[in-house]
């Protein structure tokens, strides 16, 4: 491209070291090193930097500007127009890529990172062979057979439930979060343990961040395991695997399936993705111009009043899939005039909480059958309070309303985010 050896050594290395470096922090901050399918949120970086620039330690944020010019000033310095020059660097190129498509198609493809073990495959190979073989895995793997709805019932003698299903924003049981720091228990969360169908921890795999995860997993009920490498963003694939969406298999049984989230919704592509998998109305920021916010983002009370009023004007049972946004990161000091990053989260958590509350009265009160189910999507990072491990977990909880079934599943289990769509359509069935 420059027609420059020195230049091109330059931005080789400079590129490489981007890679390496970034791929450092976000292990420091989230417990995983930088994969593919991260290049995927580049857009999502340049719309809402603050999701992201709370990472970067400030030293790098100070340099990163005087760097990007030193590196422009050496392109314009040291390239080369000369035509033997380029030609030369073709030449180079074609064969590196000839030998790497020989070494892929009579070796690698059949005996190298044939599984996703992202830390081990680093140690082992190295960022940059993980980032190009991951990508080749990833475009490989085949879609599976489409998947079959539930057949449609008499809604008169038989009516399906008032479904509510709400992932909550960072939400974390406070007492396991910080173990030299323990908080108070979330008082709605206890007190409706005792009267639910099934609560428990969830496995979720991300740390602080990749809602995807565990948004595709409720709601397309497909494990990590059988999602192989698509696993690190499952959004990227969802399209081909829209037959698994909740709303497309519960199609027969509600008329209506909103999908309820009160941020941007071209974020991760649901703008696109949430009809494909069958939801029939998306409720975005829209619909929340003149709603309450707390902290910087619309507020659990708002989306709980709207839920309110949703589900007591209702002629029908509906099909509500509702992700939050108020306890969003980062956590500052001042936010919520809370004294620290921590309590802040704590503060934004009690909201979440009385979130919980405000619904269980909601739909005890509607006089319908109805079903909650309630989870959080992943616990936050919180430098200097909670920090990567191999502890994960979230509390989720299922609670059923006005119905005469009383199935009882065994309480206190770890499952896994794919096994709640297990869990809702047993309780359709």
């Amino acid at each position: 491209m420059t027609g420059g050896f020195w230049v091109a050594c330059v931005l080789t290395d400079a590129l490489f070291l981007a890679l390496v470096i970034a791929s450092n922090i976000k292990f420091r901050v989230l417990g995983e090193p930088l994969v593919f399918s991260d290049l995927a949120v580049a857009a999502s970086f340049l719309r809402y930097p603050r999701f992201y620039l709370a990472a970067i330690p400030t030293f790098l944020k100070i340099i990163l500007i005087p760097a990007a010019l030193l590196v422009f000033g050496c392109v314009i310095a040291f390239s080369s127009t000369a035509p033997a020059a380029h030609f030369a660097g073709l030449l180079i190129l074609l064969t590196s890529l000839l030998d790497l498509s020989a070494g892929w198609k009579f070796y690698w493809r059949s005996s190298v990172m044939l599984r996703p073990n992202l830390e081990a495959d680093i140690v082992r190979c190295g960022l940059l062979p993980v980032l190009l073989i991951y990508t080749l895995r990833w475009r490989a793997t085949p879609s599976p057979a489409p998947a079959q709805p539930l057949p449609a019932r008499e809604q008169d003698i038989d009516p399906a439930p008032f479904l509510v299903i709400v992932q909550c924003e960072s939400f974390a049981d406070p007492k396991d979060l910080v173990p030299n720091h323990p908080l108070a228990p979330l008082h709605n969360f206890e007190r409706l343990k005792k009267n639910s169908d099934h609560y428990g921890a969830l496995s979720v795999s991300g740390f602080g961040a990749y809602t995807m995860r565990t948004e595709y997993a409720v709601l397309c009920g497909r494990s990590e395991e059988e999602l192989g490498f698509r696993a690190f963003d499952p959004f990227l694939t969802a399209q081909d695997e829209h037959t698994f969406g909740l709303p497309n298999r519960l199609a027969a049984l509600y008329e209506k399936r909103l999908f309820v989230h009160p941020h941007d919704l071209r974020f991760y592509g649901r703008d696109r993705l949430m009809p494909a998998l069958g939801f029939t109305t998306l409720v975005g920021p829209d619909d929340f111009v003149h709603a309450e916010t707390a902290g910087p983002y619309i507020s659990d009370k708002a989306i709980g009043d709207y839920l309110h009023d949703r589900i007591v004007s209702a002629e029908k049972p509906e099909l509500i899939y509702v992700v939050t946004m108020e306890n969003h990161g980062p956590w500052d000091a001042g936010r919520l005039d809370a004294p620290d990053a921590l309590t802040a989260w704590e503060r934004h958590a009690r909201n979440g909480d009385a979130l919980l509350g405000n619904l269980d009265r909601t739909l005890r009160d509607c006089g319908r059958p109805a079903h909650l189910i309630f989870f959080g999507d992943h616990r936050p990072s919180i430098p200097g309070y909670v920090t990567p491990s191999k502890i994960r977990s979230t509390p989720f909880i299922s609670l059923s309303y006005n119905t005469h079934k009383s199935e009882k599943l065994c309480n206190n289990p770890t499952i896994h985010p794919s096994e709640l769509q297990d869990m809702i359509l047993k309780v359709l069935a």
